[in-house]
């Protein structure tokens, strides 16, 4: 609920805005309360709401409380109607419009429109009141316009006098604007408390500070490190906190500082330090104890995930046309030391192909080291592929560290998503690629290595060399040997077979009894386009598996835990037959083909049909 006070300076008023409030659209939402106040008893007045709307002096004096308000304006038309009551009732030859800013503001673009002259008198505080009323007439007013707190001045002196009255369009804009505003001032809260949630929940201390160096807003981790923070009373100066650190031409030029070392209190800190325009700078500092333990937790997984291969060929499943080229292809590779790239979408088992050539290789009894290029850091990534000597950067862990290249000396390093690595290190592994040797991270000593390299990717990497973001040299290193894995969709009664191998796989952790589908079931789960490949397929038969209360899962069943409908069910309705949809899911399968491939006849390979077929079905299909 949106709740309003409305202050109003005259009994008629006060009808006439509880009517408004009765008809206003968005009365369900808004809880109203009409009072009847003077300024000068504004004081006294427990306003518990979100918002006032009020007037002329009482406005003035509810800005003083600090208390959100929308100012009613005294609009032109208010002004003109009660000029037209004055001239009237009083044909007067000289008006004198009296009162604050928003009153008599205005009135010298209007005044020229009627009959006789017509001043306007500001004045922003009501005790001046009684002497402009008197210096008015000595001017030679004949009547005076003000509002209320001005209108009873004159009337007990006898003046002629007409109050300001607000109409019913001022009245509604008023509400409106209190809507607005208060929505607004909702949103930018939610907006302040998300942003500063955020800054709590990080692991970073942060500090932003203003143009002149003064702490603005600190983070709780902030806080903890420097608790001055919380019992200051006034923003204190950065350089008071960090006396260490020269942040003047962060602040001046805009230079940023980088994996800065402070110590503060008794612990050191890697500080970073960045401009942000006109609102200061911003500054984050984290533990080194606790960087170097976090780095330590992430080695330790990297290393227990990396240095077995655990599947082999026997492990993937399938006696399709397409998986079982891949599979010839893959074992013909294994038998070479060409360095190999695999292309394929995401979940379609690269990591598997290369796991099982590795284990096919005369490698397989050496290391298997696997990295997710995309999952670290630059700095990270490089020190984990090449090491590091004692001290070659603050943190670095004493004694050195072997990088993954070292590691897998005389086996296999498999890159996972290696178009996401940055120049620099593309650079560093053109080298290794052409010398096989590397160099530790702050050393002199070259280190020859005997490793085969084994990249993957999800991304067209010609495309990215055509963007400049890959190197063209690198490319031609990578992708001697190229293996390209079908999508799920491509598979044909592959995916039958993979349905019932993860069932099996789940069956006793997730305790179902699920054990065969009805061919409807089948065919639906055939016509699925598997987007996710693999991995979406295996979540699939993972709810299966608990959703399904018998040992045999129907199409119902089937379709109700898939993400999205096959064609079939999803084009039937509209008309289409079973035969329009083989059609369709053909075409598709091709065009899938033909962008995977280099050629027709690897497109032709890879669908396990031969070229002079693949020939005619594009003719069909004009494509």
């Amino acid at each position: 609920m949106i709740r309003i006070t409305f202050i109003v300076p005259y009994a008629s008023m006060k009808g006439t805005v509880e009517e408004i409030f009765s008809q206003h659209p968005e009365r369900s939402v808004i809880s109203q309360s009409v009072i009847m106040r003077t300024f000068d008893e504004i004081d006294t007045l427990n306003l518990d709401t979100d918002i006032v709307i009020a007037r002329g002096y009482s406005a003035n004096r509810i800005k003083k409380l600090g208390i959100p308000l929308i100012d009613m304006t005294v609009t032109g038309f208010d002004i003109t109607t009660a000029l037209n009551s004055c001239i009237n009732r009083y044909r007067p030859e000289k008006i004198a419009i009296i009162g604050p800013l928003n009153t008599v503001y205005g009135i010298d673009e209007i005044k020229n429109v009627f009959p006789c002259c017509i001043e306007g008198y500001q004045v922003d505080d009501p005790a001046y009141l009684p002497e402009t009323i008197d210096r008015v007439m000595q001017e030679g007013a004949e009547a005076v316009i003000a509002g209320r707190t001005g209108y009873y001045l004159c009337r007990d002196r006898g003046i002629n006098s007409i109050m300001i009255e607000s109409g019913r369009k001022t009245i509604l804009q008023a509400i409106d604007e209190a809507v607005r505003s208060i929505r607004l001032m909702r949103r930018e809260r939610e907006r302040s408390d998300r942003f500063k949630s955020i800054m709590d929940y990080s692991f970073e201390g942060i500090l932003s500070i203003d143009r002149e160096g003064a702490v603005a807003v600190a983070n709780n981790h902030a806080l903890k490190v420097f608790p001055a923070l919380e019992k200051a009373k006034n923003p204190l100066a950065v350089e008071k906190l960090l006396p260490q650190v020269d942040l003047s031409e962060v602040l001046r030029s805009g230079k940023k500082i980088l994996g800065e070392l402070v110590l503060i209190g008794k612990r050191m800190y890697t500080l970073n330090c960045a401009p942000a325009g006109d609102a200061g700078a911003v500054i984050t500092f984290s533990n080194v104890t606790e960087i170097q333990e976090m780095e330590g937790k992430i080695r330790t997984k990297l290393h227990k995930k990396g240095l077995v291969a655990k599947y082999s060929f026997a492990d993937i499943i399938g006696n399709g046309t397409a998986i079982g080229e891949a599979v010839r292809v893959a074992r013909k590779f294994s038998q070479v030391e060409s360095n190999i790239f695999i292309f394929g979408e995401t979940g379609t088992g690269k990591e598997l192909f290369a796991q099982s050539i590795h284990n096919d290789s005369r490698r397989r009894n050496q290391p298997f080291v696997a990295i997710n290029c995309a999952a670290l850091a630059e700095d990270l990534l490089e020190s984990e592929l090449f090491g590091y000597v004692d001290g070659a950067f603050t943190g670095a862990s004493k004694g050195g560290k072997v990088g993954l290249f070292e590691l897998a000396h005389r086996g296999t390093v498999f890159l996972d998503e290696i178009g996401d690595i940055s120049p620099k290190l593309q650079s560093r592994l053109l080298r290794v690629l052409q010398e096989r040797e590397i160099m530790r991270i702050g050393h002199d000593q070259v280190i020859p290595i005997d490793i085969r390299i084994i990249s993957a990717s999800n991304k067209d990497l010609k495309a990215l060399v055509a963007e400049g973001k890959f190197r063209e040299d690198l490319l031609y290193r990578l992708n001697v040997l190229k293996l390209t894995l079908p999508p799920l969709c491509a598979r044909g009664r592959d995916i039958i077979d993979l349905c019932y191998h993860f069932i099996e796989q789940n069956r006793s952790r997730l305790h179902s009894v699920l054990r065969r589908l009805t061919p409807s079931a089948e065919q639906v789960i055939l016509e699925s386009g598997w987007p996710g490949n693999v991995r979406e397929l295996y979540n699939f038969c993972e709810r299966l598996c608990v959703l399904s209360e018998g040992d045999t899962a129907d199409l119902k069943e089937v379709v109700s835990c898939m993400e999205q409908p096959a064609p079939s069910l999803r084009l039937q309705p509209q008309g289409i037959s079973l035969a329009q949809v083989y059609e369709t899911r053909e075409k598709e399968t091709i065009e899938k083909a033909l962008e995977l491939s280099s050629s027709k006849k690897d497109a032709a390979r890879l669908l396990g049909i031969d070229a002079s077929t693949l020939w005619r079905k594009m003719k069909k299909h004009h494509l």
